[in-house]
């Protein structure tokens, strides 16, 4: 009878995953404005609700502010900044969204310029709309989500 051996994980693989985790959350503490080091985290800090600049943060990663209308109107992003206020927990939650979307997408994608075209790219898909239009919603974000994972994996091309 042949012999079993119990599942050990290559610790090559463990380490590389750890610091993707790593890097994925340091660039995610930079666009968001401060730092977070668990899904907790941001939990905590949607609800306090976000620095107006994480729509600066966006724009310089290469977003247009037309894009970003669907997270926070421009009169009420002015009205913020003015008035030193913090975004609401809805808005923060979809920066939050897009933030998310487009690190994965960098990191599948190699790069912010390859990411943020891919997002604006109209896809079959989803009916000739870019992701970044799906992805205005939640449930459409994790539409997204699932396309960029079926891509990492090979079952998209």
């Amino acid at each position: 009878m042949p012999t079993r051996t119990a599942f050990r994980p290559d610790p090559a693989i463990i380490r590389r995953a750890m610091v993707r985790e790593g890097e994925r959350r340091s660039r995610q503490s930079d666009l968001l404005g401060q730092p977070v080091s668990t899904d907790y985290d941001i939990v905590k800090v949607v609800a306090n609700g976000l620095d107006p600049g994480v729509i600066t943060r966006l724009t310089n990663e290469g977003l247009t502010r037309r894009e970003l209308e669907f997270v926070i109107p421009p009169r009420t992003l002015t009205h913020r900044i003015k008035n030193g206020e913090r975004l609401s927990t809805d808005e923060s939650e979809r920066s939050v969204r897009l933030v998310n979307l487009l690190l994965q997408a960098e990191q599948l994608l190699g790069g912010k310029e390859a990411a943020t075209a891919w997002l604006r790219q109209p896809l079959r898909r989803f009916d000739g709309r870019s992701a970044l239009e799906v992805a205005r919603t939640e449930q459409g974000a994790r539409l997204v989500e699932e396309l960029l994972i079926q891509i990492e994996e090979g079952y998209v091309a």
